[in-house]
Order: structure tokens, then C-alpha cells, then sequence
């Protein structure tokens, strides 16, 4: 409590505690829509090395070409580990709305309880039975949070079979680009194939974390 704190009424007190609430629940929806702009700032910024990519090898430039492949695999590796630690922090974020319910729930409780006639047995065997509730809620969050790291550790294996190889990608960059020299356009298919295997990827993680 600090030292203007003391000063205040119970009443102003407890609007600025939900003020607080108020200001801490909104950073966390900005910071989840912040890195979902991230995330579409990081796939653009892909596109662009692979349209770089293309332009160096077209030129001949091989070792440029190499560097923006690489640049554009990097890229798409981040907008996935970016999604995976933005449902972990959602995961956590509905944790804290639920515990903000209960709060919520609990002040109310207590307000009734100063208007009605208790039974101090029966309450402390109401709170003796909601005590052993709760500590199966804990030992639930125990195995949620066992099988979350199971899930998370499939979402990390995926990573590197979801996103094309190197490999592919520089076969996929020649094909596009010779496609280009040759003055015909790329078969629709060709060009589609790496963007469509990426988009894949990604949603098949976003699938393996909210458990489809």
C-alpha cells in the first residue's frame, strides 16, 4: 500500500483497485494483438526475401540467393514460434479472467455474508468442502499443465516438418525463376507449392495447440 493509499476510503480504495484491473487485463489484450501484427509484419517481410531471392538467382547472383533463402526460412520459423508463445500467453490470460470471476465471486460472497444469518459450523463445513474442491482443481491443473508441455513439445517437432527444407525451397526458387528466364509463368501449382505447404505448417501447429 503506499503512502496516499492511507488517505483514501475504503470505497475510492477499491475503484482503484479495479482500475488497475481494468488497465492490467487491457495491456494483455494489446500485447496479444501486438504480436499478431507481428507476426503478419514477419510473413510479409518473408515474401519480400523470397521475391529477393528470386531476383538474385535470376541475375545469377547464387550466394545472394542462398542468403535470402535462408533470410525467408528464418522468417517463417518465427511466425510459428511466435504463435506458439502467444497461445501460451492466452492460455494464461483466460487463467487470470477466471481468477478475476473469483474475486469477484468471493467479494460478493462476502457481502452477503454480512446481511445474512451464519451458521459458523455450516460455513466452516461449506469452506471445509470447497477446500478439498480446490484441491482437486490443483491436482486437474497438474495434468492440464502436463499435458500442455506434451503438446507444446509436438508443436516443436512440427516446426521443422511443417516448414519446407532448404532443399526445397532453392528447387521450388529454381523452378520459379527458370520458369521466368524462359519467358512462361510459373505453373500455377509450382508457385503455389511452397506457400501452400507453409500455410499447412502453421495451421497444423495452431491445431496441435488447441488440441484439434
Amino acid at each position: 500500500m503506499g503512502f496516499f493509499d492511507m488517505f483514501m476510503t475504503p470505497s475510492a480504495r477499491r475503484r482503484a483497485k479495479r482500475r488497475e484491473r481494468r488497465h492490467a487485463f487491457r495491456n494483455a489484450e494489446n500485447a496479444i494483438d501486438s504480436v499478431k501484427d507481428r507476426q503478419k509484419e514477419l510473413d510479409r517481410e518473408a515474401k519480400k526475401r523470397w521475391s529477393e531471392a528470386h531476383e538474385a538467382l535470376k541475375n545469377g547472383e547464387k550466394a545472394a540467393a542462398q542468403r535470402a533463402l535462408v533470410s525467408y526460412r528464418a522468417l517463417q520459423s518465427l511466425v510459428i514460434k511466435l504463435e506458439q508463445k502467444r497461445w501460451v500467453f492466452e492460455q494464461y490470460y483466460t487463467k487470470m479472467q477466471v481468477a478475476d470471476s473469483d474475486a469477484q465471486f468471493s467479494s460478493a460472497l462476502g457481502a452477503l455474508t454480512k446481511v445474512m444469518e451464519i451458521d459458523p459450523e455450516k460455513v466452516e463445513d461449506v469452506f471445509d468442502a470447497a477446500n478439498e474442491a480446490l484441491d482437486s482443481q490443483v491436482e486437474s491443473d497438474k495434468f492440464w499443465e502436463k499435458m500442455y508441455n506434451k503438446e507444446m513439445e509436438g508443436a516443436k517437432g512440427a516446426l521443422e516438418d511443417y516448414i519446407p527444407s532448404m532443399d526445397d525451397l532453392r528447387a521450388q526458387l529454381e523452378q520459379e525463376v527458370a520458369a521466368d528466364v524462359g519467358g512462361a509463368a510459373a505453373p500455377a501449382a509450382a508457385n503455389q507449392e511452397i506457400d501452400s505447404r507453409i500455410a499447412a505448417g502453421q495451421e497444423r501447429v495452431r491445431n496441435m495447440l488447441e488440441g484439434k
